[in-house]
């Protein structure tokens, strides 16, 4: 599916899941957009700095929190709050995510920017490549912009792929 890309807030998104770039420390970012996120889903923070404190998030990989509408995916692309964002945990994390989506019954992602916006040239590639030749649908919200709604085009019902065993 394409990637269409978005000016707006990811938090009044249509798709099912909004999906961050976050750290692997479970601590608060400081974006404006990750403060709102926080305001309005302050139970999936606690729950996943718990996460990361038990040390079940590691670089790379994401945690879905499926208690909101949208659906939170933390993805770890960082060590910490204040380190950089590196490219090898974006890979990895957008590579799972691009292989476990419909297992994750996910058919519709929002997703701001991940990393600062000098990081963004070389992540925007990466991107392009594991999620554009995925069948999920991915808004991008290029944008962030606080209380706008986003021109996100319609997306498909949900259609798992069928396996060797299902019946017809």
């Amino acid at each position: 599916m394409p990637i269409h890309r978005v000016s707006g807030d990811p938090l009044l998104t249509r798709a099912p899941v909004l999906a961050l770039g976050h750290n692997a420390r479970g601590r608060i970012e400081t974006t404006p957009l990750e403060h709102a996120v926080y305001r309005a889903f302050p139970a999936a923070y606690s729950m996943y700095a718990k996460q990361c404190r038990q040390q079940r998030i590691t670089p790379g990989t994401g945690w879905l929190w499926r208690e909101s509408r949208p659906m939170l995916l933390f993805l770890a692309v960082r060590d910490s709050n204040v380190g950089a964002t590196r490219l090898r945990y974006v890979y990895a994390a957008l590579l799972e995510l691009a292989r476990d989506y419909t297992r994750l019954r996910i058919n519709a992602l929002a997703l701001p920017t991940l990393g600062s916006p000098s990081e963004w040239r070389d992540i925007q590639p990466i991107v392009e490549q594991l999620l554009g030749r995925s069948r999920l649908t991915v808004y991008l919200y290029a944008t962030y912009q606080p209380g706008v709604q986003a021109d996100e085009p319609d997306f498909p019902a949900f259609e798992p792929t069928r396996t060797r065993g299902d019946a017809p």
